[in-house]
């Protein structure tokens, strides 16, 4: 009995009940055994397997490890950013231009790439500072992280201090003791009561 006719439903989070690929290549699947996994769009999946769009279907071990981990894996990387020759020559010649990571999902809807598409880490970088790009209403800028010096930590906690707070560092600290004693007090208040 085929898959494809066969509706399987989900198991719990990235699993389902049968192979989409059982019957395929002479491989006897192991999904009763060892059961299935949802190929996610974060999955890299080799150029050897992308005309199988396994994007969104179930896998069992044997077909996952023949057509993504164990696939032959092109070592030559290619960026996908439409102005990648445009970028390269504002690179420093070395290093940048080489390191390649998965294209994040807001540059692959902005651009409209295929998933898994790779991109340089230089063109990842300039394209948050390009105006041509920053400028349009449907660009997504990347998240910023908050640096270390904006981190305070305060009795096992850690606390971001923004430029338009409200407190100082000092008064900050002195209204979280002064939260801490009501809690105590509230703490043993209650210990009395039992």
């Amino acid at each position: 009995m085929s898959t494809q006719n066969m509706q399987y439903k989900k198991t719990g989070k990235g699993k389902a009940l049968y192979c989409d690929l059982e019957g395929q290549d002479s491989i006897t699947c192991d999904y009763e055994q060892h059961g299935t996994s949802i190929v996610s769009e974060r999955v890299d999946i080799p150029s050897s397997s992308q005309h199988l769009d396994l994007v969104g279907k179930s896998l069992c071990r044997k077909h996952y490890n023949k057509f993504i981990v164990n696939a032959d894996k092109s070592k030559t990387n290619v960026c996908s950013h439409p102005k990648h020759k445009v970028y390269l020559s504002t690179a420093r010649h070395g290093t940048e231009g080489k390191k390649f990571k998965k294209a994040p999902e807001r540059l692959v809807k902005f651009f409209n790439l295929s998933h898994g598409a790779m991109m340089c880490h230089h063109c990842l970088y300039i394209t948050d500072n390009d105006s041509e790009f920053t400028n349009l209403s449907n660009y997504l800028p990347a998240i910023h992280r908050i640096l270390t010096e904006y981190i305070k930590q305060f009795r096992g906690r850690s606390y971001v201090l923004q430029s338009d707070i409200i407190y100082s560092e000092s008064e900050f600290q002195e209204l979280e003791s002064a939260y801490h004693e009501v809690c105590a007090e509230l703490n043993e208040a209650t210990k009395l009561h039992k």
